[in-house]
């Protein structure tokens, strides 16, 4: 592996710069959500129980395994952050949802959010964040569609 090169094509380039980011917005998530008692995947997980929605789904969302979330689900559930409801159009599944405490919470990081990242966005450009924000999203699509026909 000594004095391997690593490719340095457009694509690789940025898989490595949001891997980059994405790792700084985890250890950031870490900051904000641990003087409220949680952690940055139990924060994600409050954040998409926003919407009641499946475990899975949620992981599906999250680029995770769906063990995974089901773990931080579980905890969540059982310090009543989280409930499970029952699917209205599925019996075998459940629907994870924010209790009022979770809610609570879930509203405490959003503060703490919200005052970090003020010192963060007059560092940035909100027309270049807006577009990148939608790029991203193209990707996603494209990236989405992709491993839909041909998953490797």
């Amino acid at each position: 592996m000594a004095g391997e090169r690593h490719p340095d094509d457009a694509w690789t380039g940025f898989a490595l710069a949001i891997f980059r980011v994405n790792g700084l917005i985890m250890r950031a998530g870490e900051g904000i959500s641990r003087p409220v008692g949680q952690s940055s995947a139990r924060w994600q997980v409050l954040g998409r129980a926003f919407e009641p929605q499946t475990v899975a789904a949620m992981a599906r969302d999250m680029g995770q395994a769906r063990q995974s979330v089901q773990r931080v689900a579980d905890a969540l559930v059982a310090d009543g952050l989280v409930a499970y409801q029952a699917h209205p159009t599925d019996r075998r599944t459940k629907l994870l949802e924010l209790t009022p405490r979770g809610l609570e919470v879930l509203s405490a990081i959003y503060v703490r959010q919200v005052e970090w990242f003020d010192g963060v966005v007059t560092k940035l450009s909100t027309v270049n964040l807006t577009e990148l924000t939608s790029a991203l999203d193209e990707i996603g699509h494209a990236l989405e569609s992709e491993i839909e026909t041909d998953p490797r």
